[in-house]
């Protein structure tokens, strides 16, 4: 029984790893939420409350109506009022296709793609599940918008030597995911929160109420069970349908990786560096002729950082342009 409970759990991660948030999925997912995002401040939903009675007057029982007496609430407003909410079903996508709105002309292209099976791109990049390691949990730590400016700016570089300006990568074309899959407690081991009965124990439940057997947890050294009960990983995406942006944004996410794991690498330098000092201090050596009396002479190893190289100054210009659309759209929305 305490087998069974542990493999439904497991079956339970295993379906949304393979299932609910595959690739593909998500990248849907993405696609419907800029859908609504690009729709929201120009498409609304027209219900009307025509009552039982075709003679009668409309019924004047909200502010939200037109002249027509129909009532309008865009997409983000519509949980507020049941009628308007009843309409906001899978046919809201044919809604914003029947519109002639210029305005929505970007929501419509996105559709087309979308119908199209055009979904956005998952790039594959290695070692995309979060581990214990130092520079791991650093790029846990930062923010999506904060990977999204750090591979901008490795291709601003122009660190792979192509200058077609068509290829370079925008804040638009760049979708960061941090997920979370767990076994329904997040990193706790769910069985260890259920209490069994054994079976010689069964005939028991017949007895009163004060008789009744007492069920017992059962140590987690007794069954099989996985060594990990959350898992995280960083996943990344382009909007964008070009096959040299989706190159261009493997070698980019490869490149601030490799960043990470040097800079870790030269923080233990550095801490060596730090203790070799100590052992100096500690055994109060005389100071040498050639020997600065502020400093002890040591050979740098460290690997070749980035910090100090800056973009072209036409580069950064260009990322330093207006707000991009989809992030211009998610600062009027509030959506992060």
């Amino acid at each position: 029984m305490v087998q069974n409970a542990m493999s439904f759990f497991e079956k339970r991660f295993e379906e949304h790893s393979r299932i609910y948030t595959h690739g593909k999925t998500t990248a849907g997912t993405f696609m419907i939420s800029d859908i609504l995002l690009l729709a929201e401040p120009h498409f609304q939903i027209v219900t009307v409350n025509d009552g039982k009675d075709m003679f009668a007057p409309l019924p004047d029982d909200d502010d939200n109506r037109s002249s027509s007496g129909a009532k309008q609430l865009p997409i983000s407003r519509a949980m507020t009022d049941p009628r308007t909410y009843l309409e906001l079903t899978d046919t809201v996508l044919d809604k914003i296709m029947n519109t002639d709105k210029p305005q929505l002309r970007p929501a419509r292209i996105l559709i087309k793609r979308f119908r199209s099976h055009e979904i956005y791109k998952r790039i594959r990049v290695p070692q995309n599940v979060i581990g214990d390691t130092v520079w791991e949990q650093t790029l846990w730590s930062m923010k999506e918008e904060e990977i999204v400016e750090e591979i901008l700016k490795l291709n601003e570089m122009d660190v792979f030597g192509d200058d077609d300006d068509d290829k370079a990568l925008k804040e638009d074309d760049i979708i960061i995911e941090k997920r979370k899959i767990h076994h329904g407690m997040k990193e706790k081991n769910p069985v260890n929160f259920m209490r069994f009965l054994p079976k010689d124990l069964h005939r028991q439940l017949l007895n009163t109420p004060e008789n009744l057997p007492t069920a017992r947890q059962i140590p987690d050294t007794s069954y099989r069970k996985p060594n990990v009960f959350l898992q995280k990983s960083v996943r990344v995406y382009c909007r964008s349908m070009d096959k040299a942006k989706h190159t261009r944004l493997g070698k980019s996410y490869k490149e601030f990786i490799d960043r990470l794991q040097q800079q870790q690498q030269g923080q233990g330098l550095e801490n060596n560096e730090q203790k070799y000092s100590e052992v100096f201090e500690y055994q109060d050596l005389p100071q040498t002729p050639t020997r600065d009396s502020d400093c002890i002479p040591t050979v740098s190893q460290s690997p070749i950082r980035y910090d100090d190289i800056s973009p072209p100054i036409s580069k950064r210009q260009k990322h330093n342009s207006p707000r991009p659309l989809f992030a211009e759209v998610r600062k009027r929305s509030g959506y992060r």
